[in-house]
């Protein structure tokens, strides 16, 4: 499942209203048109990852703070698995001999992604 977030749509819908109207005006006898669109991306803050084993099928995913988040999503398999406003959640439906791969992604009170972390992995084994 693919995340797109606010500002990717929005960007996505202006380039493509942008070269309609080039588009246009070109056929209308506009003349060479050239255009040179300078976006910025926000900058996305690293969060720092960690992923313990807590029991014998359960794994505790820690992450840094960033002061501009509002909430975490947490995906687990690039899957959403938990949205939460703390830095810590314990993912108690892990199976022995299984590997889980986590992310947490940070986001702002608009939405807007502001943070990330990695992909880390953690195999349980018995």
């Amino acid at each position: 499942m693919s995340h797109m977030t606010a500002f990717t749509r929005n960007f996505l819908l202006r380039s493509v209203a942008a070269s309609i109207i080039l588009g246009s005006l070109a056929a209308c006898g506009g003349g060479d048109v050239t255009v040179v669109a300078s976006v910025q991306q926000p900058a996305v803050a690293p969060l720092t990852l960690a992923l313990t084993r807590v029991g014998p099928e359960a794994v505790q995913v820690d992450w840094s703070d960033d002061p501009d988040v509002a909430s975490f999503l947490v995906l687990r398999d690039g899957i959403s698995f938990a949205t939460v406003t703390t830095t810590s959640l314990v993912d108690a439906s892990a199976f022995v001999n299984g590997t889980y791969c986590y992310q947490v992604q940070g986001y702002d009170a608009a939405g807007q992604l502001v943070a990330a972390s990695s992909s880390g992995c953690i195999t349980i084994l018995p």
